[in-house]
């Protein structure tokens, strides 16, 4: 059994978590050891990458794992996006209680990202996640969200591997948000699952994996909602150091990402990680 490493998620960050706070708490992981790193393009409306790329460029590239996504590109970057970020934040600090309210808004058709398979669409995005991360290649690049339904999987394939040989990324993969089963299912079908690393959310599906899924690569995230719903239940894995062990002894997984940024959160999850691995 291999304990999955610890992975900060970046997708709070320009949205809920302000710069500032993203940035001190980008500083705290990398302080405490964490060297997973998990943003996307549509993170922050496009703006969390810049953020993750201004705190890890003081670290040693070959020291980090930075896994990026495609496929979801965010709304133009605008003053009055950046205004009604920065009032959503202020709200919420003031006001908790307004939370669904302030989604409502933010998941409005203004607000709302783009998805495409389009090829130039995904190299434009590409290169822009490099020029903001600040590094010359990616570890691991995932279709965003990948959907079955959607047309076009065999060219990014392509394109993918393709980005795999010029060196522009080490590893090729893809988000899987819907049926776990399905999407490997296809994913075989197309002949891209060999090769490729798959993200998916912590979930019975993947704690009790079939046998023929086991040299998947997987990276999990969101434990915690995970672990509420366990407690919900009345089952034993409610804490992140039973989780991590069950997770390695249930599928090929690299990495579990948290949302960590509270410093005492932070705190308790690298003890949790310490005491397993």
């Amino acid at each position: 059994m291999t304990i999955p490493a610890l992975g900060f998620g970046t997708a709070a960050i320009m949205g809920r978590v302000s710069r500032r706070a993203g940035t001190a708490a980008l500083e705290r992981a990398l302080a405490a050891g964490v060297r997973h790193f998990d943003t996307a393009r549509s993170y922050g409306w496009g703006e969390a990458e810049r953020v993750v790329g201004n705190a890890l460029r003081k670290h040693r590239r070959e020291d980090l794992r930075i896994v990026t996504k495609c496929g979801i590109l965010p709304v133009r970057n605008t003053p009055l996006l950046g205004l009604a970020k920065s009032v959503a934040r202020s709200l919420l600090a003031f006001a908790p209680g307004l939370k669904a309210q302030v989604q409502r808004v933010a998941s409005s058709g203004s607000f709302q990202p783009v998805r495409t398979y389009e090829i130039e669409s995904l190299a434009g995005s590409l290169k822009t996640s490099l020029d903001e991360l600040g590094v010359s290649y990616i570890d691991d690049l995932l279709l965003h969200n990948f959907s079955p339904e959607r047309p076009g999987l065999e060219e990014v394939g392509t394109w993918f591997r393709e980005l795999q040989r010029a060196g522009t990324i080490r590893r090729f993969g893809f988000s899987v948000e819907g049926d776990l089963l399905q999407g490997l299912e296809h994913l075989v079908g197309k002949d891209l699952l060999a090769d490729a690393v798959v993200q998916v959310p912590v979930s019975d599906t993947l704690l009790s994996l079939p046998q023929e899924w086991r040299g998947v690569r997987f990276i999990a995230h969101s434990p915690f909602g995970f672990m509420r719903g366990q407690k919900e239940m009345d089952r034993p894995l409610t804490t992140l150091a039973a989780l991590l062990p069950a997770l390695g002894d249930a599928c090929r997984c690299e990495a579990l990402v948290c949302s960590m940024f509270g410093a005492d959160h932070l705190t308790a999850n690298m003890a949790a990680w310490k005491s397993c691995s």
